[in-house]
């Protein structure tokens, strides 16, 4: 891919969104995401609820996948079960909880509608770390504050859903897109970092109810961390998760012969490195990378006059 292919070489947002297709072909890594929320959700629906019904609401508990993959404060005394701080984001209410369909509904519409600007800014292999990150990070944020409430006298609880990290995705789109006008339920319009303020606003207000069953201190937590992805300019491109990624944009898995891999690996090396200098400026660059351009920049002049 040459320079001249790059996203940020387009005209506006809005002209790189296809449905489901990224800029660098394949499928889109936020559609393969939705997709695999929508296929746990709906196997959930068919398995049976676990524990008694809530003593106060009535309301009955989560279904045995979601339980299975919730995020509890008793992981303290359970770190073997650190891999929920993952397994929750993925994790949704399903039908017959008082959230019911609404709960997945609204995540997946939101990542569908602003995260796509956001993965064809960050490239599919950006995005997907930064994503799966957030969950973590906000699911860390949402475990620290109910663990401080159970010292002043709280209950136990459980997580779910992928709100802490959705909220990080918007909190990019905010920071990336400020002006970008934003019409919610398609009538009420407004600029992205006005919606950026009521959703932190929300969120507070949430963290600090008693009563409130939204996790606003994971929505919090995830906002903060695209606040510091943004500002210090972090990116996460020493995680190695090609592979990962591979098979999430659904990549076939096949071994193709390349007469010049060793040529192909340094124009992948420069493209790096360009995207790099689009995102963070050239003062950025180590000595390193400074000479990987330049040996390209040589390669290519001898294949354009051998």
């Amino acid at each position: 891919m040459g320079i001249e292919d790059r996203s940020y070489y387009r005209d506006s947002y809005e002209q790189r969104m296809s449905f489901g297709f990224g800029s660098g072909g394949g499928r889109s890594i936020i559609v393969t995401i939705i997709i695999i929320n929508v296929a746990l959700w709906f196997i959930d629906c068919f398995t049976q609820h676990v524990g008694p019904p809530n003593p106060a609401t009535g309301e009955k508990p989560l279904r045995f996948l979601s339980y299975t993959m919730a995020l509890n404060t008793n992981i303290i005394s359970e770190p073997w079960n650190f891999w929920k701080l993952l397994t929750y984001g993925f994790a949704h209410a399903s039908l017959g909880t008082k959230s019911g369909i609404f709960h997945i509904l609204f995540n997946m519409l939101t990542l569908f509608f602003l995260g796509r600007a956001v993965e064809e800014k960050l490239g599919k292999e950006e995005f997907l770390k930064f994503y799966l990150l957030a969950i973590v990070v906000s699911g860390l944020g949402w475990l620290l504050v109910n663990l401080l409430k159970i010292q002043m006298g709280g209950s136990p609880a459980s997580a779910v859903g992928a709100s802490g990290a959705v909220a990080a995705v918007v909190g990019l789109f905010v920071f990336n897109f400020p002006k970008q006008k934003i019409y919610i339920w398609g009538v009420l319009g407004m600029p992205a970092w006005v919606l950026g303020i009521l959703m932190v606003g929300i969120d507070i207000f949430n963290s600090l109810s008693d009563s409130s069953r939204i996790a606003g201190e994971a929505h919090l937590a995830g906002f903060a961390f695209a606040a510091v992805y943004h500002y210090l300019k972090w990116n996460f491109r020493w995680i190695k998760t090609q592979w990962v990624q591979d098979r999430l944009a659904g990549k076939p898995n096949l071994k193709v012969h390349k007469p010049d891999d060793a040529f192909e690996k340094l124009k992948n090396e420069a493209d790096a490195i360009l995207e790099k200098i689009h995102q963070h400026g050239e003062e950025s660059l180590t000595r390193r990378e400074r000479k990987t351009l330049e040996k390209y920049s040589r390669k290519v002049r001898q294949q354009q006059n051998p």
